[in-house]
C-alpha cells in the first residue's frame, strides 16, 4: 500500500494506514520511542499501550459460555445467596489483567535494555511485536525475481561480474 502524505505534511501519525507501522517501531526493543519527536510521544505510548491491551484481550481464552456460566451460578440478579454481596470476581481479574498488561507496556517502554531477546520479559508486547513484525512469506516475489535474473543473464552476457549483474538486475526490477 502506498501512502499518501501530502495532505499530512506535519503529522504523520494521524494518518490512520501508518498505525502499523508506528506500532511495529514502537514494539521493536532496539526503536521503541527514540525515533518519536517529543511532541507526540505521549500520544503514540498510549497508542501502544492500547494496542498491546486490546492484543492481549484478544487472545485471551475467555468465552461468552464462561461469563455465562457465571452469572447463572451467581443468579440472576448477581447476588450469590450467600448474602456476600455481587459476584465482581471475573469482571474485577479482567481489570486486574488489563492494567497489568498496560503496566508492562509501560514498562517496556522504559527499559534500557535493546536486545530482541528482553522481550521474552514482556510476553503481551512481543504477541504485538510478532504480528507487527514478521514477514509474511511469500515465494512470488522471489520467482520474480529470478525470472528477470534469467532474462540478464543469458549466453552472450555470461561473463558478468557480481556486481554489474547486481546493478542491471536492480535497474530492471525497479525501472518505472
Amino acid at each position: 500500500m502506498i501512502l499518501n502524505y501530502q495532505n499530512h505534511p506535519a503529522n504523520h501519525f494521524s494518518v490512520p494506514e501508518a498505525k502499523d507501522a508506528i506500532l511495529a517501531a514502537v514494539s521493536h526493543p532496539r526503536y521503541k520511542l527514540k525515533w518519536v519527536p517529543p511532541d507526540n510521544r505521549n500520544e503514540v505510548s498510549q497508542a501502544f499501550v492500547e494496542a498491546v491491551a486490546m492484543m492481549d484481550a484478544a487472545s485471551r481464552p475467555t468465552t461468552v459460555a464462561e461469563s455465562t456460566s457465571c452469572q447463572l451460578i451467581a443468579g440472576l440478579d448477581g447476588n450469590d445467596g450467600y448474602g456476600y454481596g455481587e459476584n465482581n470476581s471475573s469482571s474485577s481479574a479482567v481489570a486486574s489483567s488489563t492494567s497489568q498488561v498496560k503496566a508492562e507496556a509501560m514498562n517496556f517502554l522504559f527499559d534500557a535494555d535493546k536486545s530482541l531477546s528482553r522481550l521474552h520479559f514482556f510476553p503481551a508486547v512481543q504477541r504485538l511485536f510478532l504480528k507487527f513484525n514478521t514477514a509474511l512469506p511469500s515465494s512470488a516475489p522471489v520467482e520474480r525475481l529470478f525470472g528477470i535474473a534469467g532474462l540478464i543473464e543469458t549466453p552472450r552476457r555470461n561473463r558478468l561480474n557480481d556486481s554489474n549483474f547486481e546493478k542491471l538486475l536492480m535497474l530492471k526490477v525497479n525501472k518505472v
